[in-house]
């Protein structure tokens, strides 16, 4: 009787095991299957021949560089920038709308925490796929601090997907890679789990010196991170509303930038009536004005002279030379009014300007300097961002630089 149980008991066991391995498989199938259909899935739709998605600030599409190369054509422009590329998104000023229509398309790169060196890495993961062999970077003066950046704020904006590209390109010397290996490395301390890994794909791409257990991890993380990254930017991008369309055949059109100039003046006076700073009224009232004491003078000993941003510039502007990519460096001035206020002082701020002057002739890159605009109203929103005017200048120097050598 105790053995017939015992051999029940046995047989219900062994009736639960199969149906477990049964439940695996089938779940282990249903999984590979939702994987291959989402990987098909991303994969043909990763091209939407929209104008609205070069011009989407969004961390998911800046993640993937297989989704940007899939959306450049040879009008496309990119135009690497920081916080400012999400202000003024409102108005007619902002390329998102100015440049509605236009044969020129602007791929957008950048949002806040994105300085030099992330531009550098992501230049060089797209270049290969950039059939237009220009590029624009935006300068903001504040990259310039004298920390440069900061540690976590690198990292918070770092793509794995894009540095492995970088490690990839061929085109990049030994020397730049290894500044940009060092630099990475150095900025990622912070984020051990994340430090970690790069030092794995070094080991594939950069030493060649990788194991057999560094391979298959490779492999298996790596189509990870691909498949993820993909899917992550077309769902988003759908989510937003940018369908896919056929190719737009744009038309190349005159641009009236006086009168685009005329219409900033009349918004910016609108807009900035309630403080001598030429700051956006609703920036001043809830941010400066109830700090206007405490700022007075608190600039005095404030200075964008020297700072790590300097060799992240020169990384950027070497990775364009390697890689045979012509750049234009626009010089953003800060608020005179309001750096005067603060004492923040001005042969710093000239000193500044001539720096990056200075680096951009060295690596014969072409400026588009604003520097004496620093008392021009309207040029700015509030201390630091593009406004009414410094958009419509700033898109000016893009298109020009666009259309360079072009017959119009």
């Amino acid at each position: 009787m105790e053995h017939r149980i015992k051999l029940s008991r046995g047989s219900r066991q062994g009736a639960e095991n199969v149906k477990k391995a049964v439940a695996f498989v089938v779940a282990f199938v249903l999984f590979l299957g939702t994987a291959v259909g989402c990987h098909f899935w991303s994969d043909n739709r990763l091209s939407f021949h929209n104008p609205k998605f070069g011009t989407w600030i969004s961390e998911k599409k800046f993640y993937s560089h297989e989704a940007i190369t899939a959306n450049l054509n040879k009008d496309s422009i990119v135009v690497f920038g920081s916080s400012e590329l999400n202000h003024m998104r409102k108005t007619k000023y902002h390329p998102e709308r100015m440049f509605a229509g236009q044969k020129l398309n602007l791929m957008m790169m950048g949002s806040g925490y994105y300085q030099s060196f992330s531009h550098a890495i992501e230049l060089s993961a797209i270049e290969p796929g950039m059939k237009n062999r220009k590029v624009v970077l935006i300068l903001a003066p504040q990259w310039f601090r004298p920390t440069g950046v900061l540690p976590d704020a690198f990292a918070s904006r770092f793509s794995e997907d894009n540095y492995i590209a970088m490690l990839q390109n061929d085109k990049l010397s030994g020397e730049t890679k290894k500044q940009m290996i060092k630099r990475t490395e150095a900025l990622l301390v912070n984020d051990p789990s994340t430090l970690k890994r790069i030092k794995l794909y070094e080991r594939i791409f950069w030493k060649h010196d990788a194991v057999l257990k560094d391979e298959i991890y490779y492999k298996m993380y790596s189509g990870f991170l691909k498949e993820r990254t993909k899917l992550s930017v077309v769902t988003q991008a759908y989510m937003k509303g940018f369908e896919r369309s056929p190719e737009i055949k744009e038309v190349q059109k005159s641009i009236d930038w006086e009168t685009y100039l005329k219409d900033a003046e009349k918004d910016g006076k609108k807009h900035t009536s309630s403080n001598h700073f030429y700051i956006k009224d609703v920036y001043y009232k809830w941010n400066l004005g109830p700090q206007l004491k405490v700022r007075k003078n608190s600039g005095v000993n404030s200075s964008y002279c020297r700072s790590p941003e300097y060799g992240d510039l020169r990384i950027f502007l070497e990775s364009c030379r390697e890689l045979k990519i012509e750049p234009l460096i626009i010089n953003v001035p800060v608020n005179g009014w309001w750096y005067d206020y603060t004492g923040f002082p001005k042969k710093d701020r000239q000193q500044y300007y001539e720096n990056i002057r200075a680096i951009a002739k060295e690596y014969g890159a072409k400026v588009a300097d604003h520097s004496g605009e620093e008392y021009t109203p309207y040029f700015l929103e509030d201390t630091m961002h593009l406004g009414w005017k410094g958009w419509v200048y700033v898109n000016e120097d893009i298109y020009n630089f666009a259309n360079e050598n072009q017959q119009q």
